[in-house]
Order: C-alpha cells, then structure tokens, then sequence
C-alpha cells in the first residue's frame, strides 16, 4: 500500500503542478494578446500613412497590361495597375454585357465575392486592418462593361490570379 500511497501523492503534486502552469501559461497567453493588440494597431497606424504616401506615387505611373484572348492572342482588355487597385477595361471594339456568363456567376460570385469574404474574415479577427478588405466595382453603360476596378487586392500573386480569371471570363464572354 505505502507505493499506492506515494503514486497517489505524486499524481497529486503533479496534478498541482499543471494546473498552477496551466494559470501562468493563461495569464502569459492574455498578455501576449494583449501585446499583439498594440503593435497591430501601431503597425496599422503607419502602414496606413505609407499606403497613402505609395497610393500618391502609384497614382503617378500606373503599370498598364495587356490582357489577351485565350485563343488567338487578341488584346481583349487593357488593366492599369497602382499598388492598391488594378482597373481593367475591355478594348475598343470588343463588347462584353455584364449579363453574358460567366462574368456574375463565375468572376463577380466566385472569385471576387470569395477574396472579398476571405478579407471580411480576416479582418473580423484582427489579422487585416479594417478598410483594407478587397473591393470592387463594375462600370456599365446600357449593360456593357465600361471598366472593372479592383481595390486592395494587397498581393501580387492575386493580382496575378485575378487578371487571368479576367482575361478567361472574358474569352468565354466573347464565345456566346
């Protein structure tokens, strides 16, 4: 009995033992949090200043691409692209109706919609600043697309992503 005896009192100090660590482990989580907290929040104070500072340079010398047909290569759209938005507008002579799918099903519902919600969630939690979610916007006229702009897309390779979902949407668009 007496090695019974000092299992149980082992098991016990050690059951102690966790649960004060378990407390401190807590009280060191609350604070890492709570350390997180202030330097998002400086973090986001001043990459705002220089977002502002990069959008004015960016607004200055636009990079311009060609997005071109999936077959035969022709210049379907011209995107102007500055830090923090791509504007994308079909070339002269090319009509596209925003009707036509799969731009509303396919380009505005999935992919757009899909990385904005993605963005929502991100910055419901904290890890994007608010206001830094993407956006975007189609101009239209008598229901033909005038230009498609895409804010805070943030990253080049959803930039990349959503130029060629474009260049495709509107290759499928020109079949029908």
């Amino acid at each position: 009995m007496a090695a019974q005896d000092r299992d149980m009192k082992k098991a016990a100090e050690l059951k102690l033992w966790l649960e004060d660590r378990i407390a401190q482990l807590q009280d060191e989580i609350e604070r890492l949090s709570e350390t997180l907290g202030y330097v998002d929040t400086t973090l986001r104070a001043s990459t705002f200043k220089q977002a502002s500072d990069m959008m004015a340079e960016a607004r200055e010398a636009p990079e311009t691409r060609e997005l071109k047909r999936d077959k035969g290569g022709q210049v379907i759209a011209k995107a102007s692209i500055t830090s923090d938005a791509v504007a994308i507008e079909p070339s002269s002579g090319v009509v596209l109706k925003s009707s036509t799918p799969p731009f509303k099903s396919f380009l505005l519902g999935k992919i757009l919609q899909g990385m904005k919600a993605k963005d929502e969630e991100l910055a419901k939690s904290g890890k994007l600043a608010k206001g830094a979610e993407l956006k975007y916007d189609v101009d239209e006229a008598n229901g033909n697309i005038v230009k498609v702009v895409i804010e805070n897309y943030r990253e080049k390779a959803r930039l990349n992503e959503i130029l060629s979902t474009v260049s495709w949407t509107f290759s499928r668009m020109l079949e029908k």
